[in-house]
């Protein structure tokens, strides 16, 4: 059985050395993606590094994956660099464990049902057309910021009901001011405690405030009009099997979760699907002629998403070189087997998208962008955790037939009226947090198809 430990090898898989205090700390660096992969290439398919007192193993073979989030997935939670996160998502779907996951997981499985997520392809193709009447031939724009204000605007309609400008950005300016500090305590080897009334603390604790009045705000009207087909609505109504329902306190925990992972993760797969088409003049005269072909100048529909297999190979070959979320953690609660070794309780195990996605073994000339790899049937010959950038296992994203679906009609919409232009100037890099933003933006000029 796989929690053996009889047949584990003693010591830890090979990594590199570190310091005595801070481990490999220093190594890792701001692009921690990159010590990820060399990692793997130097050190083989499980590696062992240290972050001060934490041990952690880097796994990329896709059975080992497989055998954490999925066979011995109830004896890990999330790791250390999840819970950073607690004090701004509380207890939502990312962030809870155990029986109460699951029970939540059970309640709002029903708000992500085929038929509810289209039928919001028109909200989202109403909201992208705003955006486009507001663009004009020659303007310079930050792919990023267009992106993230289309995708924002999305979630709140999709998920509150809401239009109103000003309280999304109310929103978005708090939770990204609160998302960057707790990123921050990731990269440190030893953080104050919130309580701790140091000035950083101080803002962080203001910003994350300021986010949760804004969306209580938001379940209050909700409660004091009529339920509507939005997120929030349903979510209000999903009873247990005991009748009983989401406090507001819950039901914020999994708003605040539902819009971060929302808004975010699609706008970052826009953003760099533009800026790798805008390399890739053969990829982009492809959806052209698919989208001329197929819709004739119109925004996509629900109906035609099955008619846009090369928009969808486009998509998924964007979101394997720039994975939206780049790592996924777990922490042993006991002691367990991986790999011949002996992972002890507290452990924790990294498995990195940004590296299995560069498998030469699954993905040929793995730096190449070539969306043709997708056209014959890769994904079904595919070991389940070789390419997984929706995570997998019993906690797979809820909202990922969501985020595709938005997505094609963007990508679709979009492309078939400008094309990008990057600004000469240009200096593309990463910026890795809980996602992957491009570290400067993405600026660039809007051109007429």
């Amino acid at each position: 059985m796989s929690r053996s430990i009889t047949i584990a090898k003693a010591g830890l898989p090979p990594g590199p050395k570190g310091t005595l205090i801070g481990g490999n700390i220093s190594q890792i660096g701001p692009r921690r993606v990159d010590f990820f992969l060399d990692l793997a290439r130097t050190y083989g398919s499980i590696a062992s590094f240290r972050v001060g007192g934490w041990h952690l193993f880097l796994v990329s073979d896709p059975e080992l994956i497989q055998q954490v989030l999925v066979t011995d997935a109830r004896h890990y939670v999330k790791h250390f660099g999840a819970r950073v996160f607690k004090p701004i998502l509380g207890n939502g779907l990312v962030t809870s464990e155990g029986d109460f996951w699951l029970s939540q997981r059970r309640l709002m499985q029903p708000s992500f049902l085929k038929s509810l997520v289209l039928s919001y392809a028109p909200i989202m193709a109403e909201l992208t057309t705003a955006m486009l009447s507001k663009w004009a031939p020659g303007k310079a724009v930050d792919l990023e910021f267009e992106f993230s204000g289309l995708t924002s605007a999305i979630a709140l309609k999709t998920l509150f009901g809401l239009d109103d400008h000003g309280e999304r950005e109310k929103v978005d300016q708090s939770l990204m001011e609160a998302i960057d500090a707790l990123t921050a305590r990731l990269d440190k080897t030893f953080s104050l405690p919130l309580w701790v009334p140091t000035p950083t603390n101080i803002r962080l604790r203001r910003a994350i405030a300021n986010v949760k009045a804004l969306v209580d705000g938001f379940i209050a009207r909700k409660r004091s009009r009529p339920l509507a087909n939005d997120l929030l609505s349903t979510m209000i109504m999903a009873q247990r099997e005991d009748g009983t329902r989401m406090s507001d306190q819950q039901l914020r925990d999994e708003a605040m979760t539902l819009y971060l992972a929302g808004y975010e993760t699609t706008a970052l797969t826009l953003t760099w699907t533009w800026y790798l088409l805008s390399q890739h003049a053969e990829a982009e005269r492809k959806l052209v002629d698919e989208w001329a072909r197929v819709l004739g100048g119109r925004i996509p529909n629900a109906d035609d998403l099955a008619a846009l297999p090369y928009t969808s190979a486009v998509i998924h070959e964007a979101m394997r070189l720039y994975p939206p979320v780049y790592a996924i953690g777990r922490e042993a609660t006991t002691d367990l087997e991986l790999g011949g070794y002996r992972v002890k309780r507290g452990y924790t195990i990294l498995m990195s998208q940004w590296v299995s996605h560069r498998d030469p073994k699954y993905f040929p000339d793995p730096e190449r962008f070539w969306p043709e790899r997708w056209l014959d049937g890769l994904a079904g010959r595919l070991p389940k955790f070789a390419y997984y950038p929706f995570g997998g296992g019993q906690r797979l994203c809820i909202g990922s037939h969501f985020a595709m679906m938005e997505a094609t009609i963007v990508l679709a919409a979009v492309g078939q009226k400008y094309k990008f232009t990057l600004a000469p100037d240009a200096v593309i890099d990463i910026k890795p947090q809980i996602t992957m933003p491009p570290k400067y933006g993405m600026p660039a000029t809007l051109e007429l198809r």
